[in-house]
């Protein structure tokens, strides 16, 4: 199974899948298509659930450490358990919060700069992607060379946890791309790269 590439891939840098490439390109995208996050109503029942384990990890605590067991090196680990079993959680949710934010200010530029951003033909020349439990496709990478011999790295991942794709609809090795970007975007600002989707009969 291919692994996703670390280089040369930058957070901003997002794949757009349509129907069709016009020979002709349309406006720029109004907007990056990034995976939804969890609302403030979605986190607020999750930090719910984690005060519950954290509290209930606590009182197993309380119980270990003062109730007779077979020694130390049993209360040390199951302390270490019940530590890891509470924090996770918690760590999870920071960790969505940062990227939520993260991914807010990344559409926010794109609004500001989308609107000038110029677009450029390319051929995809890597592909590379991640499989679900259930065998379909969770995420991928295409790199992408334009015409004056740039590579660039793009990511799709699904608006919705359901929306995985198969293998067959990830946009193959020569196949023709676009690259919708700022000439004079700041370090770090979002592109966006259409490419076809395999899957949509013509």
């Amino acid at each position: 199974m291919p692994n996703l590439p670390a280089h040369d891939y930058a957070d901003g840098h997002v794949i757009h899948l349509v129907p069709r490439l016009a020979p002709a390109p349309g406006p720029a995208p109004a907007a990056l298509e990034l995976p939804r996050r969890l609302g403030p109503a979605g986190r607020a029942w999750f930090a719910f659930a984690n005060a519950a384990v954290s509290a209930a990890s606590m009182a197993a605590l309380f119980l270990l450490w003062t109730h007779a067991t077979p020694g130390w090196w049993f209360d040390l680990i199951f302390t270490v358990m019940l530590v890891g079993l509470a924090a996770a959680p918690w760590a999870i949710l920071a960790a969505s919060i940062r990227q939520a934010r993260f991914e807010r200010g990344l559409q926010a530029l794109w609004g500001d700069i989308g609107r000038r951003a110029i677009a450029a033909d390319a051929r995809v020349i890597e592909r590379d992607w991640t499989l679900s439990e259930d065998g379909s496709v969770a995420s991928f990478i295409l790199t992408v060379r334009t015409a004056d011999a740039a590579s660039l790295c793009g990511r799709w991942q699904p608006a919705a946890a359901s929306q995985g794709l198969l293998q067959a609809q990830v946009p193959g090795v020569g196949a023709q791309a676009r690259v919708w970007r700022v000439a004079d975007a700041p370090a770090g600002a979002p592109l966006v790269i259409e490419a076809a989707d395999p899957s949509v009969v013509a």
